[in-house]
């Protein structure tokens, strides 16, 4: 029927950017610059999107014929993080993520089928706006640059996405 994705832009390195500058740009606006950072004039990390842009032979938005569609998600227990300002993986996170996973069957359930009257009565009403507009393609991402993860822009503002954590994150700590 159907694939399901991520979106390209909650990756690290979707567009062009500079870390150190704070500066994520798009790839026509990276070769506006020169793919240097307009703030300390160093060379851009150049992002996925730019260089699939090099490299294409169509226009962007060109549907092959019989193409299979996609829909594209960000998971649940990214948007319940978002919402409780917290890590994906933090307890809190996952206690709500797995208690609608265990009500409607499956992550992909809860995302795309879940009547939004049953998740009333079962979860916050900001998390069933969030799986709503995710269901609904309704998400705006400011991409991700450098480095950096992309970002849910909600009512304007850029949702304060945890960083992932590594290996060194829990090593330092101890």
């Amino acid at each position: 029927m159907y694939t399901i994705e991520t979106s390209p832009a909650w990756g690290k390195y979707h567009w062009d950017g500079h870390r150190q500058c704070n500066v994520s740009l798009s790839p026509k606006e990276a070769v506006k610059y020169g793919n240097t950072c307009p703030v300390c004039g160093k060379r851009l990390t150049i992002g996925v999107e730019h260089r699939v842009e090099d490299l294409a032979d169509r226009e962007d938005g060109f549907v092959k014929e019989n193409a299979i569609p996609f829909k594209t998600l960000i998971p649940l227990s990214e948007l319940i993080a978002i919402i409780y300002n917290t890590q994906a993986f933090s307890k809190k996170v996952w206690n709500e993520a797995e208690k609608l996973i265990k009500r409607f069957g499956s992550e992909l359930n809860v995302l795309l089928n879940a009547p939004e009257e049953e998740l009333k009565r079962l979860t916050d009403e900001s998390i069933i706006e969030l799986i709503m507009r995710n269901r609904q393609a309704r998400l705006k991402i400011q991409p991700g640059y450098d480095g950096v993860y992309g970002k849910l822009v909600l009512n304007g503002k850029i949702s304060i996405k945890q960083p992932q954590a590594n290996l060194f994150g829990f090593i330092n700590k101890k």
